[in-house]
């Protein structure tokens, strides 16, 4: 059963298209008013439209989460428009470098764990206040099994991924006594914009023979459970949807 949101409000990084998208779509549909912040204005107006069309309550947000004086600008735009917030989806990210380290250059490096680990430090940052003061609150983070299973080549994002899951598990401890729960999502390979050349839908990935290919409403079905938890639910956990060990 899809839980309730109704009342609740969330904030959705990297809302454009993907898994973003999906579950900002996904927690509109569930009965919570969405922010859906994405670098890409077009891009997020058009899903907050989607949701508004559907008859729910949303807004599009233009942020740099790499940048921390937007990050407060997204959030503290939230919580007037809505008058709260309960939810936050970490999902901005992605790989900007693949080779060897040897090969890499040092403002990728740099630009990458900024994207995938630093955003999320700002984000919390900004967003856990508002989460203590209410007394309850929920932070999603979705990871990478890079960030939990070495492999060569990508460095950065699979350091910046490791990062950000012991990051969850040190927030966790944190911010409980407040009523606030932590957690990462592991998607597996996910079929969206920036996978296209790697990844179709339903096939086996060649990263592993034991894996499938999902759609991101998958992910936002996991997204949603989460966000529907009750206080004092799972904190400081990687929920997978892997086909793998992670």
């Amino acid at each position: 059963m899809t839980p309730s949101l109704e009342g609740l409000t969330c904030l959705v990084t990297g809302g454009g298209r993907g898994i973003g998208r999906a579950g900002a779509l996904s927690l509109a549909r569930a009965g919570a008013a969405v922010a859906v912040a994405a670098r890409t204005a077009d891009q997020v107006e058009s899903v907050a439209r989607a949701i508004r069309n559907e008859g729910g309550r949303a807004i599009a947000i233009s942020a740099d989460v790499t940048v921390a004086d937007q990050v407060a600008a997204m959030v503290a735009r939230t919580v007037d428009e809505f008058g709260g917030l309960h939810v936050l989806l970490c999902n901005a990210g992605g790989g900007l470098t693949s080779g060897r380290l040897v090969d890499s250059a040092p403002d990728d490096w740099e630009r990458t764990i900024a994207l995938n680990l630093t955003s999320v430090f700002h984000c919390a940052q900004a967003a856990l206040p508002q989460m203590a003061a209410q007394g309850m609150g929920k932070v999603i983070v979705i990871g990478s099994g890079t960030g939990h299973v070495a492999g060569a080549g990508g460095s950065a994002y699979a350091a910046a991924k490791a990062g950000v899951a012991h990051l969850v598990r040190v927030l966790a401890k944190e911010v409980w006594r407040h009523g606030v729960d932590v957690n990462e999502i592991v998607p597996g390979p996910v079929a969206t914009d920036l996978t296209r050349d790697d990844f179709r839908l339903g096939e086996v990935p060649a990263l592993s023979k034991t894996e499938r290919v999902k759609h991101p409403d998958e992910v936002a079905e996991l997204i949603v459970w989460l966000a529907g938890r009750p206080v004092e639910g799972p904190t400081g956990q990687t929920f997978s949807l892997a086909r793998r060990p992670l």
